[in-house]
């Protein structure tokens, strides 16, 4: 299990953060996902050789979001 911590640039609002913890969650092997907005921070637990970070970062940006 690893961790990642990704600066997420355009997220305003509670609903925001919504967005990009459902995308996230949709992604295989991640364990949990926890979007701040007030920070500009998404924590996401996952697990090794099962989820790629690449796919993750690309369903963040498809939410219309860009990572800092």
């Amino acid at each position: 299990m690893s961790t990642a911590l990704l600066k997420v640039k355009g997220m305003k609002c509670c609903g925001c953060a919504s967005t990009i913890e459902d995308a996230v969650k949709a992604c295989a092997g991640v364990l949990q996902v926890k979007a701040k907005h007030e920070e500009g921070l998404v924590e996401i637990e996952y697990e090794d050789g099962v989820a790629d970070i690449n796919a993750i970062k690309k369903a963040i940006i498809e939410q219309g979001f860009t990572l800092a």
